[in-house]
């Protein structure tokens, strides 16, 4: 092995990596592997293989123009693939590109994301985080469980770096994400959350330019489904909250309501349930 090789951060050396800015549009993710290309290629072009590191995979049709299709607890995400040149180039429609490049039997990846038309998410960024690492031990052969505990631990360290990065190199120092907290099984907003929907108001209204994207997380003493239905309630609280503040329906994008679903913290205290009941507002800077 030459020495450049084994200075390369590959396997779990790779995983404290952040993406980096190209610019407002553009952030880069770059991962080195002691692996030929051909052996990360088939982990990006397989759809056993994608559902293992990635999102479940029910369809992936390995050529120009073919189909992808991801599929999880109830919700679907489709589109086509753009690029397709082996073992160097994937692109999809959805606004990423892998490029691989090899070099004395190791190789490079090169993950390329573009700004959407809702903006950056940070939660996504930081599951980006996971998702590589998942990609890094699936070719290491690491066991699927301790994948899972590693992917988990990245993500919800993770997150925060990513709001400060687009607060620093996007949003031009205006929050990433605007989160109000409810008591268990409540979705009244309390003084503080319609404090931070009126600090909302202005940057919209400074901004003719932004929509905001809401979402609900829960972390409440109720079945799955309650909890859903909760999310669904906090979510519309707060949208009949900006309504009346002036902001147009169509700039309030509602997103998922999720339940006790993706939580920020560790569930083992009150403290950390409280932060994880949960809406987030996101300008779709």
């Amino acid at each position: 092995m030459s020495e450049a090789r084994r200075r390369m951060p590959h396997g779990a050396g790779n995983d404290s990596r952040l993406g980096e800015f190209i610019d407002r549009e553009t952030l880069r993710f770059v991962r080195d592997f002691a692996h030929p290309a051909t052996l990360v290629w088939e982990a990006l072009t397989s759809a056993e293989q994608i559902t293992r590191w990635f999102w479940p995979c029910v369809l992936f049709e390995a050529r120009k123009d073919g189909r992808y299709r991801f599929e999880d607890e109830g919700l679907s995400w489709s589109g086509h693939i753009l690029t397709f040149d082996p073992p160097k180039t994937l692109a999809l429609d959805m606004g990423v590109t892998f490029e691989l490049f090899e070099a004395e039997g190791h190789c490079r990846l090169i993950v390329t994301l573009k700004r959407r038309a809702l903006g950056w998410s940070p939660m996504m960024l930081a599951g980006f985080m996971g998702w590589l690492g998942r990609l890094t031990r699936l070719i290491e052969n690491v066991p699927q469980e301790k994948t899972e505990r590693f992917a988990n631990d990245i993500w919800e360290s993770m997150w925060p770096a990513y709001e400060r990065l687009l607060r620093h190199h996007v949003t031009g120092g205006e929050k990433a994400i605007y989160r109000l907290h409810f008591s268990p099984n409540d979705a009244t907003l309390s003084p503080e959350a319609k404090a931070h929907l009126d600090a909302l108001t202005a940057l919209l209204g400074a901004r003719a330019d932004l929509k905001v994207v809401i979402e609900g997380f829960g972390d409440d003493p109720c079945t799955k489904e309650e909890s859903i239905r909760l999310s669904a309630e906090r979510m519309q609280e707060a949208c009949a909250y900006l309504r009346e503040t002036g902001i147009a329906a169509d700039r309030i994008v509602k997103g998922f309501a999720l339940g006790n679903y993706h939580q920020l913290v560790p569930s083992d205290t009150e403290a950390g349930r409280a932060f994880n009941r949960r809406i987030e507002l996101r300008p779709t800077f």
